[in-house]
């Protein structure tokens, strides 16, 4: 049982994509998630179930900030209700094993905690995206902090019988952090076709000069970094476009940033949720992928990327450099950077050539991942339940 709550963005395609490969192995997996889920399974074995009463983020629209930060207290209680609902269901289908996709507030481990104490018989797992939870309301570049959610995330860190994570830092800081009583595995993320769905893409050879930026507008994902950068790219690519397609986060002064990228010139700013067909075409026309974050675990964009064939110029930031290799899949330059990043992005805008190569690399480098990180999450569930059974659980 995979649980993720959202029925859309890249939490959902990882879950989608990991359920269709553990699938393909011979396993049955549901992914419970909420409604009008943007991705249906034609994997045998494998399900997307629509249980939850979530929101789905095509909902969202773009608003105030105010309109936004006040939105936030009625989902609060609406994901409380859907914990609720979660809980419930779980009880009553007694799983196998459930993996969770990733808490953000005190309250999700503490439903947690409840449910383990209850689902004895179930392999509780985690995969941990970003194991120190990090504010999506003020400033998304710094961790949450508390009394009461430290409790909360190490009680439920605590319970668990086996947690994944997308690379070795990663595994570090959640094991400094948490202190975990169970085995923290590596995964890698994998290539997106769900996203894709077999549509075809210009070769990276036969594009313009454009960077794509994608994804939630967010001060850690280093947006504010891009523009200044961008400047310094136009100044010597005057043709050059930066295309900016995505939710606007709530950290994010929606009016400044669009002032900013009037005044730079040649930015398409495209705030608001990317429909899942609509993805495609953004890769189609862009000849480099921008990922300037500020700290980061990973990078579901960068696969994301790849996917499309296309080259990445990145943060080094976390496990970045474990997927994008610089030279190799696409450069690397310092986080908050604007000049490094604007050099890096000039050198592949200027030579199609390089950037083709780096992007068939990263292509690549994730068709098989997905494969790599079923038979782990098998072998590790496996390991878990030999466990239990030791221990006479």
């Amino acid at each position: 049982m995979l649980v993720e709550l959202s029925p859309s963005g890249g939490l959902f395609q990882f879950a989608f994509e990991l359920g269709s490969a553990l699938a393909a192995r011979g396993e049955r997996v549901e992914l419970w998630t909420g409604p009008r889920p943007e991705l249906a399974s034609s994997q045998p074995g494998f399900t997307v179930r629509p249980v939850l009463p979530t929101w789905h983020p095509g909902d969202t629209g773009v608003h105030s900030r105010a309109f936004r930060l006040a939105r936030r207290g009625f989902r609060a209680g609406q994901l409380i209700f859907a914990w609720t609902v979660l809980s419930v269901r779980l009880l009553a289908a007694r799983p196998h094993a459930v993996l969770w996709s990733q808490w953000r507030f005190a309250f999700e481990p503490m439903f947690v905690v409840a449910v383990s104490t209850l689902l004895r018989s179930s392999i509780l797992g985690l995969i941990a995206h970003e194991p120190v939870p990090r504010s999506d309301a003020k400033d998304t570049s710094t961790a949450k902090a508390g009394a009461l959610l430290t409790r909360a995330f190490r009680a439920a860190w605590r319970r668990l019988d086996v947690a994944f994570v997308l690379g070795p830092r990663t595994r570090d800081l959640a094991v400094t952090h948490w202190q975990p009583r169970c085995p923290v595995y590596v995964i890698p993320h994998g290539a997106e076709p769900g996203v894709r769905g077999g549509r075809s893409v210009r070769p990276v050879a036969d594009t313009e000069p454009v960077v794509l930026f994608f994804g939630v507008w967010a001060k850690y994902k280093g947006i504010e970094v891009l523009l200044d950068a961008f400047a310094r790219v136009r100044a010597e690519l005057p043709e050059s476009q930066l295309v900016l397609a995505g939710d606007v986060g709530a950290d994010i002064d929606l009016p400044s940033v669009l002032d900013r990228a009037g005044q730079i010139g040649n930015v398409d700013a495209r705030p608001g949720y990317v429909a899942i067909d609509d993805v495609a075409a953004l890769f189609d026309a862009a000849r480099v992928v921008a990922v300037p974050y500020i700290r980061a675990t990973q990078s579901g964009v960068a696969h994301l990327a790849f996917t499309f064939g296309r080259p990445v110029v990145s943060s080094a930031v976390g496990d970045l450099p474990e997927v994008i290799e610089d030279r190799v899949t696409g450069l690397l330059v310092e986080p908050d950077d604007a000049d490094g990043l604007a050099a890096a992005l000039v050198e592949l805008l200027r030579n199609p050539s390089l950037a083709a190569t780096l992007g068939a690399a990263g292509e690549q480098r994730v068709n098989d991942a997905w494969t790599t990180a079923a038979a782990r999450v098998c072998d590790a569930l496996a390991e878990a339940a030999t466990d239990r059974s030791r221990r006479g659980d």
